[in-house]
Formats: C-alpha cells, structure tokens, sequence
C-alpha cells in the first residue's frame, strides 16, 4: 500500500506531532509498505537521513514555531506527489497541507482518489487562543476545523479526552482512538543510561531529580509546576528539575522560579536534539511532572515510562488516560497543593516511585509497528468503503 503522511509539522522540528509522523513512517517501513511524508520545507532540512522519502512545499514562517505551506503553490511537490500515486492520505494536522490533502483526494489523478483519514493530536482551540488575539478568528478557524473533519473519510484521535474537544467543536461525527508509540528502545542499564545527563548538568549529588520534556508555553501548565514546587521546597528542599524544551515563555518562567526563590532547583536545558542525550535526560529522572490539561497523548510520559520514570498527571485529562494511579504512575486533583502533596510523598517513599517506574515500563510504552497495523486496519476499511 502506498501511504502519504500529510503534516505541516515535521522535522527538524522537535514537538509530539514530529515525532509521531517519523515514529509511524518508519513503522510503516518495517511492516513493508510505501510511505512518503508531505510537509512543508522550512529550514531546508537535510532529507538524506530518511528511509522513506520526503517531498517538501514552499512555506513561509510566521513565527519561530509556525509555518505557512503552500503545497498548491509548488510545482515539483504535485509532480511528486502525483508520481507517488498513494492509495491513502492521512493527515496529522489541520492546516493547509490538510486542505490541499482534501482537495487533492476530491480530483482526479490519473484516476485515483484516494481517501482522507485525519489524526487529531493537539487541542487547536486552546493554542490558537494563545497565538491569535482576536475571538472572531479563532471562531472562523474551528469552523474550518469542523468541515475538514466531515470532509475526511476517516478520523481518528489519540485520547478520549481528545473527543470530548471535537464535540466543542461542534464535530458529532465518528472518532476512533489509536494510541502513539514509542520512540525510544528498550534499555537494560538504566545507571548507564543516565551518565551523559548526570554529568552534564552535575547531578551526581542530587537526591531527588524531577523531569519536564515539552514546550515551554504557559499553556502547558508550566506556572502550576513552579507554584508547586514552590510548596515541595518547605519541606523537601534538595531536589533539582530538568525542564527540557524551548518555547516563547522560557525567559518568562526563568525569572519566575526566581521570583519563587528555586532558581537553585532549577535547570532549563534547552532544546535536545541529541538522541542519546534525551534518552539519558529521561533516564536521570525519578519523577516525570507533567500537570499539562492542554496535551492528548503526550509522548513525553511514553518515553519517561520507557526509561523507568512514572508520572504525576492531573485527573480527568488526555496525559493520564493511560495511568493507573499508584500503580505505574500518579493522578492528583487539578490542585497546586494536592499536587504538591503528592510530590512530597513520592519523594519520602522512593520504593513505591521505583515500583510504579518499573510497572510504566511494562504496560505504558506501545511499539510504532502496533500503531501502524491498527492504521492499516483502518485504511483497509476505508479503501474497501469507498469501493
């Protein structure tokens, strides 16, 4: 089957949807299908590390985490694409690679049309919210939102809680939950795992080390964690956070944990690119802090889990639908001193972190290759319906 990912967020950018693409294209690979990304061709990254090909449209970039494609634009983009004949279209974002995704299944080339399915990873309302400043807008855009979804053949989600935000959409059609992969292997030595980030950021006299890997936005609940510890400081105060990530409110936060007085605590590594240095980063870790009520399935408490490291999440969001409480991860109320609490026990009682680190490592990570056999499924379904 050829299969054309379409997304307006691929490397080298570094977010989940990223990742989800390069962790599903590979999948794909493996299970000895075609595939090709779609994207947009900021940055003029290097294609060459791919298996599978890239073909790239003009873009232009709005902001230091926005771009603006122009797939109908490019010329040598359609030649490829049509070359590429996919029998599938599966689109992981909604913006104009999507709508030119859409029209194209709707033409006819060289008489094919192949179906749409949609994959919806992020909570747009709330992030557009964030960057447009006017209601009107953001209103026009979930409107667009909705009729791309009733035009797609298929879609699909990654949390239930991602359902309930298409239902504010105004969206009561169909939505099928397929879980993300991981993207990390599996290790054996956790200890060796950890060296590279203990001795670059000097950890190896830290008793207590929390994580946060994500964006660094005040939608991601970042001022929720820093008030937190702000309370887990009274009464454990040697402990350290590694915030991993960049984002439009990093300086903002920094001079936060100042203003709270745990810029001690406190280290902002920056983006990670390196691999091995991530994988080592979520290795040094005890306790993944991820308060987040924005993310769906966020792959950072995946690939925390694959490195032994639990989470604490918040009750009744996306982040901890796949957490059992108390026994591979935490679940606190949408509270700073609830969550705080829990924080302070979990450190005072490092056999029941251990535990719930290891019982993450079995039952939260998921393998790409399964995601891609339940997409596959649903492409077989799709293709025989349009039949």
């Amino acid at each position: 089957m050829k299969i054309a990912l379409f997304t307006d967020s691929f490397l080298p950018g570094v977010g989940g949807t990223e990742r989800a693409v390069l962790g599903l294209a590979n999948a794909f690979l493996k299970l000895g299908e075609e595939v090709a990304v779609c994207c947009p061709d900021f940055n003029r990254h290097d294609d060459s590390e791919f298996a599978f090909p890239v073909f790239r449209c003009k873009s232009i970039k709005l902001s230091p985490n926005d771009v603006c494609a122009f797939p109908s634009l490019s010329g040598n983009f359609k030649k490829k694409l049509k070359d590429f004949n996919p029998d599938v279209i599966h689109c992981h974002t909604v913006s104009p690679m999507t709508t030119y995704a859409v029209k194209y299944s709707n033409s006819e080339n060289g008489g094919t049309t192949p179906p749409v399915i949609m994959t919806v990873h992020t909570k747009f309302k709330t992030a557009w919210e964030c960057s447009v400043q006017s209601k009107a807008i953001v209103r026009a855009m979930v409107k667009d939102l909705r009729k791309k979804l009733y035009k797609a053949d298929k879609v699909c989600v990654v949390s239930h809680d991602m359902i309930a935000e298409l239902n504010s959409y105004g969206y009561d059609g169909e939505a099928t939950v397929i879980r993300n992969g991981a993207m990390f292997d599996k290790v054996d030595d956790i200890e060796k795992a950890k060296q590279l980030a203990t001795e670059k950021y000097n950890l190896q006299n830290a008793e207590n080390v929390l994580l946060f890997v994500g964006r660094i936005f005040r939608y991601k609940n970042l001022q929720f964690i820093f008030d937190a510890l702000k309370l887990v400081k009274e009464k454990v105060p040697n402990f350290k956070i590694l915030l991993t990530g960049k984002g439009d409110d990093e300086e903002y936060f920094k001079s936060y944990a100042e203003k709270l007085g745990l810029s001690a605590n406190t280290v902002f590594t920056g983006e990670i690119t390196d691999k091995a240095m991530l994988s080592s980063i979520y290795s040094v870790g005890e306790l993944f802090v991820f308060p987040s009520l924005f993310d769906n399935d966020p792959l950072t408490v995946v690939e925390a889990a694959s490195r032994r490291v639990p989470a604490i999440t918040i009750k009744n969001t996306g982040s901890s639908e796949r957490i059992t409480d108390g026994v591979n991860g935490f679940i606190s109320d949408n509270n700073v001193e609830a969550f705080a609490d829990k924080i302070i026990y979990l450190l005072n009682h490092k056999d029941e972190l251990k535990q719930a680190g290891i019982n993450a490592e079995k039952s939260i990570p998921k393998d790409w290759t399964q995601t891609a056999q339940e997409y596959l499924e649903i492409y077989k379904q799709v293709l025989q319906n349009k039949k």
